[in-house]
């Protein structure tokens, strides 16, 4: 494995993305801690450390968590690259429902990029307005240095965050371009990434005072590393279907037939789901500012991932023991498990369709035993397909609800509970795991070995495979 990784460094081209995408994802970094103007950096800390005294940090906490620390800090980047996100969301879900936008989406290049230049027009859109209600919920903390000139300080932050998002945008196309891996999923990452040195310091610290025992604190560790296991399983695990190819004609050569496998990926939409349930999560967090004072708690309660609002309280219930866990299904882990089971099947089908797939078989004189070649395939695929996507959502929404479980029947602190599971490790497993096979790929192509090779050179010594 370190030859492989040392491979990296012995290709120019390789040697050279790599680099690019390291050097990008610093700027990244750096412009997390430049300030967002008029702002008072000691209120806004203060004020921020009181929300994260309590669970989760508040409304704002997973923002901040996708943000890298960097809406905490009230920085430029404070709304990171989720008003992208966000417009795709909107973007994919029109091509559904709108045939003109589904038939340029069919267009091949040019339509890809009228609606990449859509999205980025979208994303201008919704930064401003989250900008502007950021603004005004800033304005209402007594934190900006502008009190006497309200609709200044309104649109300087408004601006300020939206191109701070923009830039973003530019930085992860910029990533993919010349980089290695999807820039926007790896900023996504980074950010996770950034704010788990703080989650460990705070485990570090209860464990300290015994507010929490160290065989937590150890154990934590040890279900991080299972749980990123079974993130892996997940995300590599396959449905194999058997393929019968017919013998046939190819000019005067008869070419012979054979059997193969069709793989079905178990998780086919990968970390996407994921990554859309947190954004729609977050979005109705901007919409507070606007609202009146007790539709804002209301809506604050709603959507704040560590609110103890669920039926069992509503109804007075007494419940302990291991029965407490049912106090994982908030409102909010509700509607979050729901969408994130609605995109794992609506990724799928925008990405995989049945129907082509069979219609390809038939064309290339091929056919799964026992099944009828056209309709009959694609309803198997299809059936199959389903069946799978359920263990797949399943996996998910179960990796995700891990930190709430910890917090609420084992009393763990919200934010180390994070180091464990949840959305955050989801994701980063899922774009180490994308950015390592395309990695492998670039390694493969050029004679080397990859990571999971077990050829000749296998050792690590970095030479090349003989043809």
């Amino acid at each position: 494995m370190l030859g492989s990784f040392l491979n990296i460094f012995r290709i120019p081209e390789l040697r050279k993305k790599v680099m690019w995408t390291v050097g990008l994802l610093m700027i990244y970094r750096i412009g997390a801690h430049l300030p967002t103007p008029f702002i008072n950096p000691a209120k806004m800390k203060e004020f921020f450390g009181t929300m994260a005294s309590g669970q989760g940090g508040g409304v704002f906490g997973v923002v901040d968590m996708f943000s890298g620390g960097a809406f905490s800090q009230m920085t430029v980047f404070a709304l990171g690259i989720m008003p992208y996100i966000s417009a795709s969301i909107i973007l994919q879900l029109l091509t559904v429902v709108w045939p003109r936008l589904e038939r340029i989406s069919k267009e091949g290049e040019a339509g890809r990029k009228k609606i990449t230049q859509w999205t980025r027009y979208g994303t201008v859109v919704l930064s401003l307005f989250q900008g502007l209600g950021i603004g005004v919920w800033i304005f209402n903390l007594d934190v900006a240095m502008l009190q006497d000139h309200r609709i200044v300080f309104y649109l300087t932050t408004a601006i300020t965050m939206a191109a701070g998002t923009c830039f973003l945008m530019w930085l992860g196309e910029k990533i993919s371009e010349y980089g290695i891996g999807n820039g926007i999923s790896l900023i996504i990452a980074v950010s996770i990434l950034a704010a788990y040195p703080s989650y460990i310091a705070t485990g570090y610290q209860q464990a300290t005072v015994n507010a929490m025992s160290w065989l937590w604190f150890i154990g934590i560790v040890v279900i991080m590393v299972l749980v990123s296991a079974l993130i892996v399983l997940t995300q590599e695990a396959s449905r194999k279907i058997p393929v019968q190819h017919a013998r046939r004609m190819a000019g005067r050569r008869v070419m012979q037939g054979g059997s193969t496998f069709m793989p079905l990926k178990l998780n086919t939409a990968g970390v996407i789901p994921i990554i859309f349930s947190s954004a729609i999560m977050q979005f109705p967090a901007f919409f507070i500012p606007y609202l009146p004072d007790t539709m804002g708690a209301a809506l604050g309660n709603w959507t704040n991932p560590s609110s103890r609002l669920n039926p069992y309280d509503m109804m007075g219930w007494e419940i302990g023991g291991a029965v407490a866990l049912l106090r994982v299904f908030t409102p909010y882990t509700i509607i979050y498990s729901a969408l994130t089971a609605f995109f794992c099947y609506f990724y799928t089908a925008l990405t995989f369709n049945p129907v082509d797939l069979a219609d390809n078989l038939r064309r290339s004189q091929a056919f799964i035993p026992g099944k009828k070649p056209g309709k009959p395939t694609s309803d198997f695929i299809n059936y199959i397909l389903v069946r799978i996507t359920v263990i797949g959502a399943a996996t998910l929404i179960f990796v995700a609800l891990i930190p709430e479980a910890l917090n609420v029947g084992f009393n763990i602190d919200f934010g180390y509970a994070q180091v464990a599971g949840g959305t955050g490790l989801i994701i980063i497993v899922g774009v180490v795991l994308d950015t390592m096979k395309q990695i492998e790929s670039q390694l493969l192509m050029r004679h080397y070995d990859g990571f999971t090779y077990k050829g000749s050179g296998s050792s690590g010594s970095g030479r090349r495979v003989r043809k």
